[in-house]
């Protein structure tokens, strides 16, 4: 079954009821409003609604093998969606499928040499694509297009191991983050951020390859191509830009990643920046407060601004009066104090 749980109290909405024989997997909808699901024995993939909790689509898989009559089905692995939520691609044995939600579509159904574990969907200017980690440490990448031609844009960004050697090499789990960049786990238990956009751009570049003409025989437009191929060959497919291996390194079998926006750093940034002025402010007020009265004088008095002429010879006359004053009743106190016998 599946359950959907209220974040705020983590109680439970609804139960919705899943596939006979379990869940093989479950991805959400970038809008938050379907899921999809497929079972791990029954062959089927259902879109649900989560906004009215009830089932809105039952599909059928292809089955893997016959007996007796009965069609036996392969479990299906891993679903996921596309950015703009408009395509779906399902893993069930070594099969990938990558499906067009509007008309129901095939645009990709291809056979892989190893069992896929977990498939994601990367979008870019190039156009869609999806990766597959597998179970021999492979890492493929197929373009995603509307085609009736068999042939298939694919690279293989990561080659496969021997299967005796290939226990730790395995990819488990794949997460697209943005663009091309993706999280990958392995047997041995590392995380790794990849960028596969070398990966693309050499699917691409071959394909303009074989498009070019071969008329032009000039040697000035040789020494640009040998040239151009030299850097191509520099290019990676793959650049793994951090790895990480988690605690012992065990086996990690679910994995989801979530990057950023630049809109959501701008803000985390903001945020940060005030918070750092108000505490700033705040220690200000504390010195402020801990510093003795008589400073607080002193600074106050040098902080005044200076006083013209007028203001001066008023105060200085005020001083004289003073000091007048103070003569006058000194002589008083002189007077009234008689001298001793």
């Amino acid at each position: 079954k599946i359950c959907i749980y209220k974040k705020r109290d983590w109680s439970v909405q609804h139960v919705l009821a899943g596939h006979d024989g379990g869940v093989g997997s479950l991805a959400v909808h970038p809008t938050g409003k379907l899921a999809l699901s497929a079972g791990i024995s029954d062959g089927k993939l259902k879109l649900w609604d989560l906004t009215k909790g009830r089932l809105a689509f039952v599909n059928k898989i292809k089955p893997s093998t016959q007996f007796g009559g009965a069609a036996r089905y392969d479990p299906v692995e891993s679903l996921a969606w596309s950015t703009d939520g408009e395509f779906y691609a399902m893993a069930y044995g070594s099969h990938i499928t990558v499906r067009e939600v509007a008309t129901g579509k095939d645009l990709l159904d291809v056979d892989l040499p190893s069992r896929v574990n977990q498939v994601t969907l990367m979008s870019g200017p190039e156009g869609l694509f999806v990766a597959a980690a597998c179970n021999d440490g492979s890492l493929p990448v197929l373009a995603v297009e509307d085609s009736l031609d068999e042939a298939r844009r694919a690279i293989m960004a990561i080659e496969p191991v021997d299967s005796h050697l290939a226990r730790e090499e395995r990819f488990k789990c794949i997460c697209s983050v943005r663009g091309y960049f993706v999280v990958t786990s392995n047997s041995a238990g590392v995380v790794s951020l990849m960028n596969l956009e070398g990966a693309v751009r050499m699917m691409m570049s071959d394909d303009n390859e074989e498009n070019s003409d071969d008329d032009e025989n000039d040697e000035s437009d040789e020494d640009e191509d040998s040239s151009k191929q030299s850097d191509h060959d520099l290019d990676l497919a793959v650049d793994i830009l951090e790895s990480t291996r988690l605690g012992t390194g065990a086996r990690i079998t679910c994995l989801v990643a979530w990057c950023m926006d630049e809109e959501t750093q701008e803000e985390k940034q903001n945020e940060t920046k005030t918070s750092v002025e108000k505490t700033d402010k705040k220690e200000e007020t504390k010195k402020q407060d801990k510093e003795p009265k008589h400073l607080k004088r002193k600074v106050a008095m040098d902080d005044d601004v200076a006083m013209d002429d007028a203001a001066i010879k008023k105060a200085r006359t005020l001083v004289e009066q003073a000091k007048t004053l103070k003569k006058k009743k000194d002589k008083k106190k002189k007077k009234k104090v008689k001298p001793s016998n």
